[in-house]
């Protein structure tokens, strides 16, 4: 069968639902008589969401690129590569590295972080939340020459609305700039650093460079806004709680353990 590849596409959704499959493991793929299973393709599309959590990759591409790490594997096995001191040396850190998140997760499965915690978190936080929002329009163009020039044209009371539609590139430009009301946070730090500088109906007198080109900016308005509930928020106040959760036990487990640190060279 050597070349010869299956595909079992139905079972692609499973990855949206893994516990349907969590008393069985079902075959992706078979290459040269070898079964890949349902199991790899869960671990390695969770893998591919916390490197790269904006794009959303088809499940037939990670099969593909599965069936792909499988080839590659029967090349490393036939050059005997997994003899290799290389090799070797990886895979201790690599089942170092696994071994310590599996502790990790089974930890945290056993001592979750009750929900009485997580509510007291919240409560002693929501005031201390920033909620301000600001209203405010901008002209987005791709060289300062041309910021330059548009700010100039503001200078002599052309009304920003006009040049906005005029001049820029960003998705706001046909509504005159408007961008609405946001949370300056939502913003790359330098127009948000630009905008809470600005008073209301004020506009930057120098263009603010981003990675996404040079903005001219109009603030239009400030308010309070309402806070997160419980519920929005529940998720990121678990993960930092869990965090500390962690650290606690890894400092309990240091304290008890013998350790000796040789002293290394700098590199």
């Amino acid at each position: 069968m050597k070349g010869k590849l299956v595909i079992i596409g139905s079972i692609l959704l499973a990855c949206i639902a893994p516990q349907a499959f969590a008393n069985e493991d079902p075959t992706i793929a078979i290459v040269n008589g070898q079964e890949l299973k349902q199991s790899t393709l869960q671990f390695y599309a969770l893998e591919r969401r916390q490197i790269d959590a904006k794009n959303n990759v088809p499940m037939n591409q990670l099969v593909d690129d599965i069936v792909n790490m499988q080839l590659l594997k029967e090349e490393a096995h036939k050059n005997k590569l997994d003899k290799s001191s290389d090799f070797k040396a990886r895979m201790k850190f690599i089942n170092l590295s696994m071994l310590s998140q599996v502790a990790m997760i089974d930890f945290l499965d056993n001592n979750p972080i009750p929900e009485e915690r997580l509510k007291e978190e919240y409560d002693a936080n929501i005031n201390e939340m920033d909620v301000t929002e600001l209203k405010a329009s901008h002209i987005l163009v791709s060289e300062e020459a041309q910021a330059k020039e548009v700010i100039e044209k503001l200078n002599k009371g052309t009304p920003f609305a006009t040049l906005a539609k005029e001049y820029s590139t960003g998705p706001s430009g046909p509504k005159g700039g408007d961008l609405g009301w946001f949370a300056p946070q939502r913003m790359v730090p330098e127009f948000s650093k630009a905008v809470l500088s600005l008073k209301d109906n004020e506009y930057t007198k120098q263009a603010v460079q981003t990675q996404f080109g040079w903005h001219i900016i109009l603030r239009t308005g400030k308010r309070d806004g309402t806070p997160p509930t419980f519920e929005q928020v529940k998720p990121s106040i678990t993960a930092s709680l869990e965090q500390e959760h962690i650290q606690k036990h890894i400092n309990d487990l240091r304290k008890k353990a013998k350790i000796e640190i040789t002293p290394q060279k700098p590199q």
